[in-house]
């Protein structure tokens, strides 16, 4: 009544502030490469500074991982990191989802050193013609075959580097795909290279 509106449109004194507005718990580094996962792929992405072409990254979720890899890439290199925004573990929508990562990204976006390929990546590797990437990590899809779409993706297009996350016993597919093709030749923790 003090801000002039009848009482049934107030909340009563015994409601917390707390009770008023319940703000989800957003963890934003969850699903992403831990401290061990990360020594590795940052060795990966030094070595892939010797080759010409671009780094792919396939699934972005919210950019974290992209960032990592531009901050130790070589300058020369351009990621291109490619997603359709059709998932996350937050409840975003599409649109908010993409919104987060254009906004997680802005830097890289405007100097150049990423492009975000916003489509669904079959789409991206059928529409591809550019140089043999120096380096793609998959992170995306964590089935059978579409892992094994993006590893054969990347052994088509003769990248320099392949490597992915989570191979472990939370996805038997991605582990079946890596030993199919021979095992992982370099692991650290889930994530793996294979040649």
């Amino acid at each position: 009544s003090i801000k002039g509106k009848p009482a049934k449109y107030t909340l009563p004194a015994s409601v917390t502030p707390q009770e008023r507005f319940v703000r989800p718990n957003y963890k934003f580094d969850v699903n992403s490469v831990t401290a061990e996962e990360w020594t590795l792929l940052e060795q990966l992405v030094i070595e892939a500074g010797a080759f010409d072409g671009p780094i792919v990254e396939i699934g972005v979720l919210a950019g974290g991982t992209t960032q990592r890899i531009a901050a130790v890439k070589a300058n020369k290199q351009k990621i291109y990191a490619v997603d359709n925004f059709c998932w996350n573990g937050w409840g975003f929508t599409p649109d908010e989802h993409w919104s987060l990562v254009q906004l997680s990204l802005s830097y890289l976006l405007r100097t150049g050193h990423v492009e975000i390929m916003k489509m669904d990546k079959n789409e991206f590797f059928k529409q591809y013609d550019g140089p043999s990437p120096s380096l793609v990590f998959v992170d995306a899809m964590h089935d059978y075959e579409e892992t094994k779409k993006d590893l054969l993706w990347a052994k088509s297009v003769n990248a320099k580097i392949i490597c992915g996350h989570d191979y472990c016993d939370d996805f038997p597919g991605v582990m079946q795909i890596v030993d199919e093709l021979g095992g992982p030749k370099r692991l650290a923790g889930s994530l793996f290279m294979i040649e």
